[in-house]
C-alpha cells in the first residue's frame, strides 16, 4: 500500500505500507531556506521499519532500519544527547504549530525546562538528533503520519527514543490517537523528562496519582548521583571531594561514647552545636544556623526567597542541587558560563539581572571548575542586585583563601546567604552535617521553616568533638593544599594536559579520551567523575587526597597514557 501527503492513500491496511512525504518542509522550499527534505518510510503491519529522511541541496542521506542502525551517507551514525533536560537544546518546526490550551501550555512548560529552544529545521532537526549533532530533543505536533513515518526508524536506529506525548508507539494504528504529537530524543533520560511534563493525566492509562501533585514537580528529575560500585574499602574515591582519609579517632570515639551511654532513643538535643559553629564562623551567635548538610541550607533559601514563576541566574557549569532546589520551587533557570580564560562571569550575571529575579547563586568555589571568586566582585553583584536572594556557596571554605570569604558581610548585606558543610575537610559526610551564615532577621525567618530535629545527635556530637581539636583538619588540608594539588598540577603541565586553575580539592581535565582514561583508573581501583564544562566539553573531574594516594593516581595516569 502507499500513504502519500501529495496523492492519497492506497490499501493503508496492508501488510507492507510505503508512506511519502516528497517535500517536507514546503514553507522552507518555497523561500529557498536548505532545511527541507524528502522523507520515505516503510511500514511493516503498521510499523515503521525502515526510513529515508533525504536532504538534496546539501547532499546528506540518512538510512535507518529499526534493529539494524542509521547511517548518513552510509557512514553510521548515533544519538549524543546530553543527560538533563536543562541542558539540552530544543527543537521544533515553529512554536505556533502547537494549538491554544494543552498543547501551547506543555510546549511553554518545556521550552522553559530546557537550555535552549529553537526553531524552524523541520525533518533536518531529526536528522540532527539522529546524527549527535547538537540537537538533543524535537517536540511537535499537528503532524501528519507522513512527516513522521521515514523518521521513527532513522531515530531509532541511531540510538534514540520516538513516540507520541503519552509514550504510544508511532505507527499506523495510533495515529488517531496520537494527534500527530511527536517526541523524538537523543536518549532515554531526555525522552522521560519530556513525557513528564508532555503527558496528559486525562488520558486512559495515565499516571492517575501524578494529579495531586504540583505540576511542575510531576516534571522534575531525581538527581542521581554515580553511587553503584563506590566502596572506600576496595576503591581510592577520587570522584565526590570528599576527604580522602578517615577522621581522628577523638571524633568517632565522641560518636562510639554517645551511643554507649546516653543511646539513640530520644530525640535530638543540640546543646551549644550552634554556639559553636557561629565561633568557628567568626560571625554572631545568631547570625548562624545548622542545617542537614549544606544541601538543606540551598533549599531553605530558596523556598523562603523565591516565589514560583520567578527567575534564578545559576552560572554554568554548577553542582545539580542548585538547580534541583530551584526547580522544585518551579523557577525559571538562567545560566551565564565560567569560561577557563575569563573565570566568573560578572557582567554577564548583572546583565541578566530583572525584575523578575529572585536568586542569584555564588559557588565559590565553583563546582566542578574549582574558580575562586574575589569578594569584590561579589559586593558587586550584591549592590546590583538588592532584590535578589544572593547564595555564596562555601563548600570548600577551609581550602579557598581566607580573604575569598563572605562571612564578615552578613551582617552589612540582607539579600546574602552563605552556606558550608562539615562534609568536605572535616570529612563527616556521611553524617550530613552544615551550616548557614546570614544577618539574623533571615536567619530567624529559616529557622521556622527549618524543623526541629533535621540534624540528628551523631552528626551534632562529631561536629562539636572535630571542632574541640580540628587539627587533623588543618593538617590535611595544608597537605592537599600545598604538596598533593601541586604534585598533580605539574604532572598534568608536563603531559600537556589541559586544565582548570583551581582553588579546591578537585582539578577538572581534559584528556584526549575522557571515557577510557576512566575506565582505566576504574580497573586500576580509582574513582574518578566525568564532568562536562558550560559549553558541553567532557572533562574529568579529578578530587585530590594525600600525597601518596596522588603518587597513586599519577603513576596510573601515566600507566594508562603510555598505552593509549
Amino acid at each position: 500500500g502507499i500513504y502519500g501527503e501529495e496523492f492519497g492513500t492506497v490499501r493503508s491496511d496492508a501488510e507492507f505500507v510505503w508512506v511519502l512525504d516528497p517535500i517536507d518542509g514546503t514553507k522552507s522550499f518555497i523561500t529557498g531556506k536548505p532545511l527541507f527534505g524528502t522523507l520515505i518510510g516503510l511500514c511493516h503491519h503498521g510499523q515503521p521499519i525502515i526510513g529515508i529522511v533525504d536532504q538534496c541541496v546539501l547532499k546528506e542521506r540518512w538510512v535507518g532500519i529499526v534493529g539494524h542502525g542509521t547511517t548518513l551517507n552510509q557512514e553510521k551514525v548515533e544519538t549524543d544527547g546530553v543527560d538533563m533536560l536543562s541542558d539540552a537544546m530544543l527543537y521544533a518546526t515553529t512554536p505556533h504549530m502547537f494549538a491554544t490550551g494543552f498543547e501551547a501550555t506543555k510546549f511553554e512548560a518545556l521550552r522553559s525546562a530546557v537550555k535552549r529552544p529553537l526553531y524552524g529545521s523541520d525533518c533536518y532537526a531529526y536528522a540532527l538528533v539522529a546524527s549527535g549533532f547538537g540537537a538533543d530533543l524535537v517536540v511537535e505536533a499537528d503532524l501528519g503520519l507522513y512527516d513522521y513515518a521515514g523518521i521513527v526508524p532513522v531515530i531509532l536506529g541511531a540510538g534514540g527514543q520516538m513516540t507520541d506525548w503519552q509514550g504510544r508507539e508511532l505507527n499506523i494504528q495510533n495515529h488517531e490517537q496520537s494527534r500527530g504529537r511527536v517526541i523524538a530524543a537523543a536518549n532515554s533520560s531526555l525522552h522521560q523528562a519530556a513525557l513528564r511534563i508532555l503527558h496528559n493525566p486525562d488520558v486512559p492509562g495515565a499516571d492517575t496519582l501524578a494529579s495531586v501533585v504540583k505540576p511542575h514537580l510531576r516534571d522534575l528529575q531525581q538527581y542521581k548521583p554515580p553511587l553503584e560500585g563506590r566502596n572506600n574499602n576496595t576503591h581510592l574515591l577520587l570522584d565526590f571531594n570528599e576527604r580522602t582519609t578517615p577522621v581522628a579517632a577523638h571524633v568517632t570515639d565522641a560518636v562510639k561514647s554517645f551511643i554507649d551511654t546516653r543511646g539513640l532513643h530520644c530525640y535530638p538535643a543540640y546543646g551549644n552545636l550552634q554556639a559553636r559553629l557561629a565561633e568557628y564562623a567568626g560571625v554572631k551567635f545568631e547570625e548562624c544556623m545548622f542545617t542537614n548538610g549544606s544541601d538543606q541550607g540551598i533549599d531553605l533559601v530558596v523556598r523562603c526567597c523565591c516565589p514560583q514563576g520567578t527567575e534564578a541566574i545559576i552560572p554554568s557549569p554548577y553542582f545539580a542541587m542548585y538547580e534541583q532546589a530551584a526547580l522544585t520551587e518551579g523557577l525559571h533557570i538562567k545560566t551565564p558560563h565560567f569560561t577557563r580564560e575569563g573565570g566568573f562571569p560578572l557582567e554577564e550575571i548583572i546583565g541578566a539581572v530583572g525584575p523578575q529575579t529572585s536568586l542569584i547563586v555564588v559557588s565559590n568555589t565553583n563546582n566542578p571548575t574549582g574558580t575562586e571568586i574575589p569578594c569584590e566582585m561579589i559586593r558587586t553583584l550584591l549592590k546590583a542586585a538588592p532584590h535578589c536572594a544572593v547564595l555564596v556557596d562555601e563548600c570548600y571554605y577551609e581550602l579557598m583563601d581566607p580573604d575569598c570569604t563572605m562571612k564578615d558581610e552578613v551582617s552589612l548585606y540582607p539579600n546574602l546567604f552563605v552556606t558550608r558543610t562539615l562534609s568536605k575537610t572535616f570529612g563527616l559526610s556521611s553524617l550530613r552535617l552544615g551550616y548557614l551564615l546570614s544577618a539574623d532577621a533571615n536567619i530567624r525567618a529559616l529557622c521556622c521553616v527549618r524543623g526541629p530535629y533535621d540534624v540528628n545527635t551523631l552528626a551534632a556530637v562529631a561536629a562539636i568533638a572535630a571542632l574541640d581539636d580540628p587539627t587533623y583538619m588543618t593538617e590535611y588540608v595544608n597537605e592537599v593544599r600545598y604538596q598533593s594539588k601541586p604534585a598533580l598540577e605539574e604532572f598534568l603541565r608536563g603531559r600537556g594536559i589541559v586544565f582548570w586553575p583551581s582553588s579546591a580539592n578537585y582539578i577538572l581535565c581534559y584528556f584526549e579520551d575522557p571515557s577510557s582514561i576512566e575506565a582505566g583508573l576504574r580497573a586500576r581501583g580509582i574513582l574518578v567523575r566525568p564532568k562536562k564544562d558550560a559549553e558541553g566539553t567532557m572533562g574529568i573531574r579529578i578530587s585530590i587526597g594525600t600525597l601518596e594516594q596522588t603518587k597513586r593516581l599519577v603513576a596510573a595516569l601515566e600507566e594508562i597514557l603510555s598505552v593509549t
